[in-house]
């Protein structure tokens, strides 16, 4: 359980951690494998999400992930990428919140993930949690935690 003291520090200046889906790289489940090698080698992203046609999560989609589904399939053959889809490669196992996440969930799953997908109940994708957002906290927090509390060992 994280300390509520803890925790106000954390969510100072705000308690949003998320970034927002419009800022998030994605593809389609419907996309080709080209378009989705396009949009991680110019995003500079290892992995990022897949969402359908309703903007709900549905995978996620990495370079490794595309070239282990498809041994014959090399990352510069352009014309075989081409011919198959994100759905086909995508890996359908998915860190997901809801947007009235807890920060502990939060961390919990960052510990085995670059980000967390953040959705309402219904699958929509509102954005992502991402690792490095989480750190910058924890950074803040202990540079200043001794300047706000005195901290006193039982």
């Amino acid at each position: 359980m994280i300390g509520k003291k803890f925790a106000k520090l954390f969510n100072r200046p705000t308690a949003n951690l998320m970034l927002p889906a419009s800022q998030v790289a994605v593809v389609n489940e419907n996309d080709s494998l080209l378009h989705a090698s396009l949009v991680l080698s110019s995003s500079g992203y290892q992995i990022i999400p897949v969402i359908d046609d309703n903007n709900c999560i549905r995978g996620l989609i990495s370079i490794p992930q595309i070239v282990k589904n498809f041994d014959n399939i090399s990352i510069f053959n352009e014309e075989k990428l081409a011919a198959h889809t994100v759905k086909e490669a995508m890996n359908q196992v998915v860190p997901i919140l809801f947007d009235n996440y807890e920060l502990e969930d939060v961390i919990s799953l960052l510990i085995d993930n670059n980000f967390v997908c953040v959705t309402m109940k219904n699958g929509y994708f509102l954005g992502i949690i991402p690792r490095k957002v989480v750190l910058e906290r924890f950074t803040q927090v202990a540079h200043n935690i001794e300047r706000e509390y005195k901290l006193i060992e039982k």
